[in-house]
C-alpha cells in the first residue's frame, strides 16, 4: 500500500518529486482531476513527511510566477476581486443610481435648454433670458434636493 502525500499543482508536483528522489525514495505521481497525486511505499512515509517539510520553501516558490525582466514580479492588486456577480450587481446599481440622477436633474436642464432656444431667438433681451433661466434651473435644483432630504 502507498502512502498519500497529496494532490499539487504541477509546478509544485515536480519540485516535490525531484526533493524526494534525490533524498532516495521512490515516489509516484499520478495525474487526478484536483492535480498531481504523490504517493511514496508506505515504509518510507515517515522519512517522506520528513522531506517534505524540509523542503517546504522550495515546493512553494515553485508556484510563484518566476520574476519579470525589471526583477520584480507581477503586481497584484491590494485585497480580493470581487466575484462576477458582485462586480454585475454594483453595475446594476450603478446604473440604476445614474438613471435617477438624470431624471432628477431632467427638469432642470430642459429649462436651461428652453432659455438658451430663448436667448438665440430674442438677442436684445439674451442676458436677462439668460440669467432669469440659470437662477430658476438652480432653484429647481435646489428644491429636489430638499425634497430628497426631507422625504428620507
Amino acid at each position: 500500500m502507498a502512502s498519500d502525500l497529496g494532490a499539487w499543482p504541477a509546478e509544485q508536483a515536480s519540485v516535490l518529486l525531484e526533493v524526494l528522489q534525490r533524498d532516495g525514495l521512490t515516489p509516484e505521481a499520478r495525474r487526478t482531476r484536483e492535480g498531481i497525486l504523490v504517493l511514496v511505499p508506505d515504509e518510507q512515509s515517515d522519512q517522506a513527511h520528513q522531506v517534505l517539510a524540509a523542503n517546504m520553501d522550495v515546493i512553494a516558490r515553485a508556484a510563484r510566477p518566476a520574476p519579470g525582466p525589471g526583477g520584480r514580479g507581477r503586481a497584484r492588486p491590494a485585497g480580493r476581486r470581487p466575484e462576477p456577480q458582485q462586480r454585475r450587481r454594483h453595475a446594476d446599481q450603478n446604473a440604476r443610481l445614474t438613471s435617477e440622477r438624470m431624471l432628477r436633474i431632467g427638469p432642470a436642464v430642459a429649462l436651461f435648454l428652453v432659455t438658451l432656444l430663448l436667448a438665440g431667438l430674442v438677442p436684445v433681451a439674451a442676458l436677462p433670458i439668460l440669467a432669469t433661466g440659470v437662477l430658476a434651473s438652480i432653484w429647481l435644483l435646489g428644491k429636489q434636493a430638499q425634497d430628497d432630504q426631507d422625504g428620507d
